[in-house]
C-alpha cells in the first residue's frame, strides 16, 4: 500500500478511536521544518500508534540519505500497534520506539538529537525539559505540541475545572520556563493547538 494512503488511513483510524495524533495543520508545518531543518537524528517523547514518527520519515526520506528516530512510549498496546504501523510503512530500520515512561528513558539516553519533538502527557513538559535540552545538539530544534492546551492557558488555574487545574498551572510553568530560557531561542505559535518551536543557541 502506498504510504500517503496508509497514513491517510491511519488518521482516520486514530479519529474513530480517539486516539491523540498530530492536528493536521500541525502536521504540514512539521513537514516544512524537516525540509528546511533535514535533521538525521530524531527524538519523539509520545508515540501513540506512530503516526507522527511516520510522518517525519516521510518527510525526510526523500530529503536524506540516512536518518534515525527514537520514539518514547509508555503504553504497551501502543508500542505494538505503533511497530506494526512503522513496519508496513517500510521504516523499521530507521524508527526505533521504545517501550517506558519518558520519565526514566530520558535520563539514561546519551545521543545527541538535530531535532527533539516533545509530545508527551502536557503535565509532564516541565519534568522532561532539562534532558530534552541536554540530549539537543547546538543549533537543534525543539518542537513542543499542545502548548495551548485548547485555549485555557490563560485561565486561572484555580478558577478551571477541578480536572484540568495542574495540566494548566504545569503548563503554564512551561511556558514561563522555555520562552524564558537564555540558552534557546522560543516563540510560541499559533499553529494546532499551540506549538512552542525553539533552537538551541550556541
Amino acid at each position: 500500500m502506498d504510504n500517503k494512503l496508509y497514513i491517510s488511513q491511519l488518521r482516520d483510524y486514530a479519529q474513530k478511536e480517539y486516539i491523540p495524533i498530530i492536528r493536521a495543520d500541525s502536521e504540514r508545518f512539521m513537514d516544512v521544518l524537516m525540509n528546511i531543518h533535514k535533521p538525521l537524528r530524531i527524538l519523539e517523547i509520545g508515540t501513540a500508534i506512530g503516526y507522527s514518527s511516520i510522518c517525519m520519515a516521510m518527510a525526510l526520506q526523500q530529503r536524506v540519505d540516512d536518518f534515525h528516530i527514537d520514539t518514547i512510549e509508555i503504553d504497551p498496546e501502543m508500542v505494538i500497534a505503533a511497530r506494526k504501523n512503522i513496519e508496513n510503512c517500510g521504516f523499521s530500520h530507521n524508527i526505533r520506539v521504545i517501550c517506558g515512561d519518558c520519565l526514566e528513558v530520558l535520563p539514561a539516553l546519551t545521543a545527541r538529537y538535530d531535532f527533539v519533538f516533545m509530545d508527551a502527557a502536557k503535565g509532564q513538559y516541565s519534568r522532561i525539559y532539562e534532558d530534552c535540552l541536554r540530549l539537543l545538539r547546538t543549533d537543534g530544534i525543539l518542537l513542543c505540541d499542545n502548548c495551548t492546551y485548547h485555549g485555557k492557558l490563560d485561565v486561572n488555574p484555580a478558577q478551571a475545572p477541578h480536572k484540568h487545574r495542574t495540566i494548566i498551572a504545569n503548563m503554564q510553568e512551561f511556558h514561563r520556563i522555555i520562552l524564558n530560557d537564555d540558552r534557546l531561542s522560543a516563540v510560541l505559535l499559533e499553529v494546532g493547538d499551540g506549538m512552542i518551536l525553539a533552537s538551541k543557541k550556541r
